[in-house]
């Protein structure tokens, strides 16, 4: 009988330590997975980094430049104001003076 007891304690050991290892197995095949999709998420997250990176150096290079056309184009738009005002005082003037001529012919015409 301790011979029968000894075998059946032996098979459950033998059947536990099975189960263990079979587990362990498991449990190394998910972190395995898990590992592979952190690398994966850890490549993604870099080469995400690396492309702001690279955005981010090329807008500060592009910074200088638009700034210089930005004030290019503010001292264009101010010397066509200059301009337009320049243009239209003498316009102005040559049509007050038409505005007087052709008031006086219409007084000539109208007085008898």
């Amino acid at each position: 009988r301790e011979h029968e007891n000894a075998i059946n304690g032996s098979d459950e050991k033998y059947k536990s330590t099975s189960e263990l290892i079979s587990a362990l197995k498991q449990e190394r095949n998910q972190l395995e997975q898990r590992c592979v999709t952190l690398r994966r998420k850890h490549k993604k997250v870099s080469d995400d980094s690396l492309f702001l990176k690279n955005m981010i150096e090329s807008l500060e290079a592009d910074k200088v430049d638009f700034r210089t056309q930005i004030t290019q184009a503010q001292a264009e738009l101010a010397k066509a104001r200059d301009m337009t005002v320049q243009s239209l005082a003498p316009l102005e003037e040559k049509l007050y003076s038409l505005m007087l001529q052709l008031d006086s012919d219409v007084i000539e015409i109208n007085s008898p």
